[in-house]
């Protein structure tokens, strides 16, 4: 294990995330992003094996295991701490269809089992090596399977990478206090959060492993297009696509079409609002997928990313026309990043 893992580790054993003291009922994310892409893709869930890589205290990945009981979960952590709370979680839900393992990402040899489903959520821009990371977990899926990530958005995360600075320059060499990073962070008004962290907190216990989390984490990486680019390109990934972007202290699924054909039963962004002008929606329609990206991530700004990633034969089944398959860039031949 490395010093960034480590000290990664030892920070979510002081503060384990999600708190377990926030009641694990608010934890619906995961379970909705699985819904949604099986209402969308007419996917079925049902005998699936699926890879929940970075569960943390698991409360997100319980509330899915509850409703998909068909569904086969293996949970990975690096940290004994938040697989405990986790193990002791699923147990008093009577859940069967999830197992604990104690796993380190960045570790080539994770395992040969493969999956249908990879999940990591808010993980691989916490890695020492994010690329190697998620090479590792693409490795985990079976030749027709699906990755999801969320990643932190470089664009949108500016106000929040400031406050960070301020924090971080008030504590000075003191930086791994992290009860005096809270303090701090209480005292300046900055205990407020972004799309991710926005939950119904009632104590203080989850209140400070949320800013430990969002303000001050021992190490984290922010991605923008090229950079998202650079880090799919990097594995065997076919394919991949923004499923949906976080703003502010809203989401949406990503549309990069202006008109798409047919109608969503799921919110989707709103871009058409900003090519109402003829000549910059021509030329913005004349630009190719990779182009489309660039664009809308300096409109939209996001603070975060849910990627969708696929091996080769992931698409075959999906209708050509479908906001999956429309939006979804090959990757291989795409240059990682703009002169």
């Amino acid at each position: 294990m490395d010093a960034v893992t480590k000290s990664v580790k030892d920070m979510y054993a002081q503060f384990p995330y999600p708190s377990p003291q926030g009641g694990r009922q608010k934890y619906f994310e995961l379970l909705n992003l699985l819904k949604f892409f099986s209402i969308e893709a007419a996917y079925s869930l049902e005998g699936k094996t699926v890879l929940d890589a970075g569960t943390g205290t698991g409360s997100r990945l319980i509330e899915a295991a509850a409703v998909l009981k068909r569904t086969h979960f293996v949970a990975v952590d690096v940290s004994e701490v938040a697989l405990r709370i986790a193990k002791e979680a699923a147990a008093e839900r009577g859940l069967r269809n999830i197992e604990f393992r104690l796993v380190d990402l960045t570790d080539d040899s994770i395992g040969s089992e493969r999956f249908d489903i990879v999940l990591s959520m808010g993980v691989i821009h916490h890695l020492s090596d994010p690329q190697r990371g998620l090479r590792n977990l693409v490795a985990q899926l079976c030749p027709a399977g699906i990755i999801f990530l969320y990643l932190y958005g470089g664009i949108g995360g500016q106000e929040r990478m400031r406050r960070k600075q301020i924090v971080s320059l008030l504590l000075g060499s003191d930086n791994r206090n992290f009860e005096r990073g809270i303090s701090l962070i209480k005292g300046l008004g900055f205990d407020t959060f972004e799309y991710g962290w926005t939950q119904n907190v009632d104590d203080e216990t989850t209140r400070d492993a949320m800013i430990v989390d969002a303000y001050l984490h021992v190490n984290e990486k922010l991605f923008d297009a090229d950079s998202l680019i650079g880090l799919l390109n990097g594995t065997d990934l076919g394919s991949f696509l923004v499923y949906g972007v976080t703003c502010g202290s809203a989401g949406g699924l990503f549309e990069s079409r202006i008109s798409p054909s047919g109608t969503s039963r799921l919110p989707v962004t709103p871009i058409a609002q900003h090519f109402t002008n003829p000549t910059v929606r021509e030329a913005y329609e004349a630009l190719p997928l990779s182009e489309k990206y660039r664009v809308l991530d300096l409109i939209l700004k996001p603070n975060g990313y849910t990627v969708m990633g696929f091996k080769d034969q992931s698409l075959i089944n999906l209708h050509p026309d479908c906001r999956i398959t429309a939006n979804a860039l090959k990757l291989g031949s795409m240059p990682t990043s703009r002169a």
